[in-house]
């Protein structure tokens, strides 16, 4: 695994052509579980990826210097690249790892792994703190843990595929308690007040919970919700529903708008920056795979072929 990541590694590095440590809104993209690409915000794919992945399940990237974290669960890894120095390294092991969330105001990252969560310092090297439940290590299972930092507090909430919902503090203290959920594996999102969105994608079930973990809006007329993503400054947010629906809610629950915008959606990420909405729907026109970016008035503005895109991420920080 390490061989292989080291020739990786290598073949993309000698394949960068610029970045330099800036992040100026590109969107990074987990494809087919072996591939990370790079999409520039205007729509054109880097000629750059990062090849030989062993079962890649996210990524994440700090829009602060433009550091790239990479989950792959199939080899118990982390890896931080860094393209300012070209350094590529792995992280602490952490089992099976699904789920990142990066804080850009002090670099460090949450991971969800097989048996709980980690907080890993901003240089990738140490574990700075750890949720593990009590019946963690005896009920594996992979994805059953999902993360959300809000970077105003440091506050991560953390969700638990059999039920438990929490919201902790930077050190890993739980701070909150919300009522249980079936099966909250349908993702995450939290907004600078400390609200957050999660999706309970078998169950038809979205809701918004206050930072006390509080029920402000409890919905279930969403064919399979995935994939939330807020809006961080007004606590609206965008996320996919019925495999093919692109749907904005107001911070009440309210729908906003709803879109028909693929044929099986599996991530979804709104831009801050320019109101865009990233998604990677898994089948798309070539029914091979597509990454696109819509405009809020439910205008595509470009797609790309990209294989079986099961994550997409793009970075937004304007400071505390």
């Amino acid at each position: 695994m390490r061989k292989k990541m080291m020739w990786t590694t290598l073949l993309f590095l000698m394949c960068v052509a610029a970045g330099h440590g800036q992040y100026n809104g590109e969107c990074w993209v987990v494809s087919g579980g072996d591939t990370v690409y790079k999409l520039h915000a205007n729509g054109a794919a880097d000629p750059s990826a990062i090849q030989g992945l062993t079962n890649a399940s996210a990524v994440q990237v700090n829009p602060v210097n433009g550091i790239v974290w990479i989950a792959v669960s199939a080899g118990n890894a982390v890896f931080r690249y860094d393209s300012a120095t070209g350094a590529f390294d792995q992280t602490p092991e952490i089992k099976a790892p699904t789920g990142i969330s990066v804080n850009p105001a002090d670099g460090t990252v949450w991971v969800a792994g097989l048996d709980g969560v980690r907080k890993i310092s901003a240089d990738g090297k140490d574990i700075l703190a750890q949720v593990i439940p009590p019946d963690g290590p005896a009920n594996l299972d992979s994805g059953r843990f999902s993360v959300a930092v809000n970077p105003k507090d440091g506050s991560c909430w953390i969700t638990d595929g059999k039920g438990p919902i929490g919201r902790y503090d930077s050190n890993g203290n739980l701070l909150a308690s919300a009522p249980p959920m079936d099966e909250p594996k349908g993702g995450l999102s939290v907004d600078y007040q400390g609200n957050v969105w999660i999706a309970d994608t078998q169950h038809n079930r979205v809701v918004r919970l206050s930072p006390n973990g509080e029920v402000l809006v409890d919905l279930t007329d969403i064919p399979t919700p995935v994939s939330p993503s807020v809006n961080p400054k007004d606590g609206s947010v965008w996320l996919a529903g019925n495999n093919n629906m692109l749907i904005n809610l107001s911070s009440t629950g309210t729908k906003l708008k709803e879109f028909e915008v693929g044929l099986a959606i599996v991530a979804v990420t709104f831009s801050p920056a320019d109101s865009g909405i990233w998604i990677a729907d898994m089948l798309g026109e070539t029914f091979q795979g597509q990454v696109s970016k819509w405009a809020a008035d439910g205008v595509r503005s470009f797609a790309n072929a990209i294989p079986q895109p099961s994550t997409v991420s793009i970075g937004f920080w304007e400071g505390n």
